[in-house]
Formats: C-alpha cells, sequence, structure tokens
C-alpha cells in the first residue's frame, strides 16, 4: 500500500498539503481509491486471469491492475 500510495499509483507526495484536517481528508479519499482499486483488479483478475512469470508471481499487483482498468475506463467516458 505504500508503494501505491507513494511512486507507484497516486503520488500522495506531490499534494504539498501541510495542514493536518486538509491531509486527513485527502488520506482518507486516497485509501477509498486504494481499496476501490483492488476490488476492480480483483474482477479484472477473475474475467481474465494473469499468467504468472519465472518467480511464479503475476507481472502487475491487483491495485496495478485496477487502476489500469480504471483510468482505461475514465479515459473512454472523454476524462
Amino acid at each position: 500500500m505504500h508503494q501505491a500510495m507513494k511512486s507507484r499509483g497516486f503520488h500522495l507526495e506531490d499534494s504539498h498539503v501541510m495542514d493536518t484536517q486538509r491531509m486527513t481528508i485527502l488520506f482518507g479519499v486516497v485509501v477509498l481509491a486504494f481499496v476501490w482499486c483492488c476490488l476492480t483488479g480483483e474482477q479484472e483478475e477473475d474475467r481474465e486471469p494473469a499468467e504468472k512469470l519465472a518467480h511464479c508471481y503475476p507481472p502487475k499487483s491487483l491495485f496495478r491492475r485496477g487502476l489500469d482498468a480504471l483510468q482505461r475506463a475514465l479515459r473512454d467516458l472523454g476524462f
């Protein structure tokens, strides 16, 4: 989850928010988005399972698959 919040997903550190109240709200929204991405990634995995690599792990995490799927869906809607 830490990597998803930082450099591999939401880039939370780029917000430069210093107010604790605003940071709490921002963190809450990002956690909800993280859960949404993971659930979408699970649906993607159920719909089309990924082949495991040589080290027996999938090429993308459930979070990454979900984030990619949501980004595609938003792009297709014109956002």
